[in-house]
């Protein structure tokens, strides 16, 4: 098996991202705890620091998920991460869901910058992977979200029966929209 906490760092666009550790995971859980953050959320309860060491042991013991701690200029402003949908390795699903949240005191939180990220780890999924396709599961009132992945290159495909809005993405739209967003985003 594969350990997601083995993978190779990351870079591009600016940022780094690397796999999530031990010492990273008190920082995380304040940025998911926050208010903006946890609105937009689909569980939006409050995660203690045991409910939070606990994931990351059960973290660490899989190959279905990858969770990337997203830094700009050697500090910690994020994390991403994307998990397989049918528990295959990541390296080998065809379809990931994708996930990102930035520090919410950031003030990179709103900027082009808050791009980077995405593009470099959907470059990887896209092109060094086999994904054929990234869903995004966003709450309607999350317009924010809505409008970050249509410029990535995400489409509505509808919602599900919560509500949620269904967002898909394939590598062709995904290679369209970096192009653009390329163009913007020089590091």
């Amino acid at each position: 098996m594969t350990n997601v906490h083995s993978a190779k760092m990351f870079t591009g666009f600016g940022i780094e991202l690397t796999p999530l550790t031990l010492n990273d995971i008190e920082q995380v859980r304040q940025w998911r705890n926050h208010p903006d953050i946890t609105k937009y959320m689909v569980d939006q309860s409050y995660i203690n620091t045991e409910q939070q060491q606990q994931w990351f042991h059960l973290l660490s013991n899989r190959d279905d998920q990858q969770y990337l701690m997203i830094s700009y200029k050697q500090q910690h402003i994020g994390v991403i991460y994307g998990k397989s949908l049918t528990s295959e390795p990541l390296l080998i699903a065809e379809t990931i869901e994708l996930g990102l949240y930035l520090d919410p005191e950031s003030k990179y939180r709103n900027s082009i910058l808050a791009f980077s990220p995405s593009l470099v780890f959907i470059h990887y999924l896209f092109h060094c992977c086999q994904c054929r396709k990234l869903l995004a599961h966003v709450l309607p009132h999350n317009q924010s979200a809505i409008r970050y992945n249509t410029q990535l290159g995400y489409e509505i495909t509808g919602t599900d029966e919560s509500g949620m809005v269904i967002m898909e993405l394939n590598q062709a739209n995904f290679d369209q929209a970096k192009m653009k967003l390329a163009k913007i985003l020089r590091f």
